[in-house]
């Protein structure tokens, strides 16, 4: 794909290949949002092959874009500012995301665990069912009425962990989209001649 998006940045503007790329990354993330507890691989792979194809959309023709117009003496500067810049929005990125999946969690926890109450007949339903369970494997009445209560909290973990990451995928994709306009004010880059190679 590095090839073929280099051909097209001296045909297309930088900034509707970036668009590409966020509606590529958006579609990937979106398959990710459709996660489920039995995964294949293809389901992943599927995810990687969007983000793979996109991939080159975004730093070449940030490349070209970030040099476009610039004397030889200053590319230095240029690509040490990009740089700059690339990874302070990662870090920015990440950190966002770290926030909003422990943030998500919690509220899911929370709404989870309102529904697991003594008074619930589908908490009593499983409470017994599980106790069964590891009654049968050989415990005793006690110790598997413990076990089955530590195995409901980890499901409520897990559930909560689980939809904490389908919200962070809902956040990313939202994010990509949310580039598209910004990207449509970038400049117009003089076509026709390849960006210098980035530092």
């Amino acid at each position: 794909m590095f090839a073929v998006v280099g051909r097209l940045s001296t045909k297309v503007q930088a900034k509707y290949l970036i668009i590409l790329r966020a509606a590529f990354a958006a579609l990937a993330i979106y398959v990710l949002i459709n996660v489920y507890g039995d995964l294949s691989f293809w389901f992943f792979a599927k995810s990687r092959i969007w983000l793979g194809i996109g991939l080159p959309l975004l730093f070449t023709p940030i490349t070209a874009a970030s040099y476009d117009g610039l004397s030889p003496g200053k590319t230095d500067q240029a690509s040490a500012m990009r740089n700059a810049a690339s990874n302070t929005g990662g870090s920015i990125g990440i950190s966002l995301v770290s926030n909003a999946l422990w943030d998500r969690e919690q509220f899911h926890q929370n709404m989870l665990i309102g529904q697991a109450v003594l008074s619930s007949v589908a908490y009593q339903d499983t409470l017994h069912q599980v106790t069964n369970y590891f009654v049968a494997q050989g415990g005793s009445l006690v110790q598997a009425h413990q076990q089955a209560i530590q195995w409901i909290g980890q499901q409520v973990q897990t559930q909560a962990s689980f939809l904490g990451y389908m919200d962070a995928f809902w956040l990313l994709m939202l994010i990509w989209l949310a580039m598209v306009p910004l990207v449509l004010t970038l400049s117009k880059v003089k076509l026709g001649s390849t960006a210098p190679a980035a530092h």
